[in-house]
């Protein structure tokens, strides 16, 4: 239930119209009306994942990124600038993104480190970092696969052969990777079609899953759902041209984490997709 009254005080304005847009991963979501404005507004039962949310946006926005402006944020709610979506042509949209993750991902930090100053979430699940994390497969094994794997597992949705696949696989992450050439770049780190929306402005980024990694994480992930086309990609590589392992070793290897994910969220229909990624890498 929508507390309009302690809203409306927050805003300093009478909100006239309340609609739900969404169920959201967390809790319903919802457009509040004034009379001059609208907002969004994402509820969930008491925790601390709306205001790491809040927390991820401010980040983003640091680096002259567009994200809806927080307007204020609680255990229990997140109240945000309604971002109004326009009729952009595929082609700019893709251009928009490029451009929007090249500055992301240009995003780098002093210490060389993978992970986040703090623990951010992907949906409903939290997502462990730490500061001290210095070599990138070793994170992305012990901190993002080998404990989604476990959830998924425990929850009866991966068969124990797979599961001690993928732990065999992430025992030698460190073979499979050339690390010579990676960085640790600042991601969105759940860019699907959803969280990111366009207007003649430029693309706005939302729903953010923080934390620096090798970036080709994130395009490893728009491949999975083949978010963008040719012109994001001609735009995009220009800068970053493709490692010669991306197609072969770190999609499947990316994309891993990702079908997990899903499948942790979604149930037992994204088994097949985790299965062909580990067929790929012959794990």
């Amino acid at each position: 239930m929508v507390d309009t009254a302690c809203l409306s005080h927050i805003l300093n304005e009478k909100i006239l119209n309340t609609s739900l847009l969404m169920q959201g991963q967390i809790g319903p979501i919802y457009r509040l009306e004034t009379e001059k404005e609208r907002y969004l507004l994402k509820t969930a039962a008491p925790s601390d994942r709306l205001e790491t949310e809040a927390k991820m946006l401010s980040d983003i926005k640091k680096y002259g990124i567009r994200v809806p402006q927080v307007i204020d944020v609680s255990e229990t709610h997140l109240l945000m600038e309604y971002i109004e979506e326009e009729n952009v042509c595929v082609s700019m949209q893709e251009t928009m993104a490029a451009e929007t993750l090249l500055k992301l991902h240009a995003v780098g930090n002093d210490a060389h480190i993978y992970g986040y100053w703090y623990d951010t979430t992907i949906g409903a699940f939290e997502q462990k970092n730490e500061q001290t994390q210095y070599h990138w497969a070793l994170f992305f094994a012990q901190m993002r696969i080998i404990p989604m794997a476990k959830h998924c597992y425990d929850q009866g949705l991966l068969p124990k052969r797979q599961l001690e696949r993928i732990e065999m696989l992430c025992s030698k992450l460190y073979t499979r990777i050339d690390m010579r050439k990676i960085v640790p770049s600042l991601i969105h780190g759940d860019l699907w079609r959803g969280n990111i929306l366009f207007n003649i402005n430029g693309a706005v980024l939302i729903d953010p899953a923080l934390y620096f990694a090798d970036r080709e994480v994130e395009l490893a992930f728009i491949v999975m759902f083949n978010t963008f086309g040719k012109k994001f990609w001609e735009y995009y590589t220009q800068e970053h041209p493709l490692s010669d392992d991306f197609y072969e070793t770190k999609v499947p290897l990316y994309q891993l984490y990702y079908y997990l994910v899903h499948m942790a969220i979604y149930g037992e229909s994204y088994l097949a997709g985790t299965i062909n990624c580990l067929d790929k890498l012959k794990a």
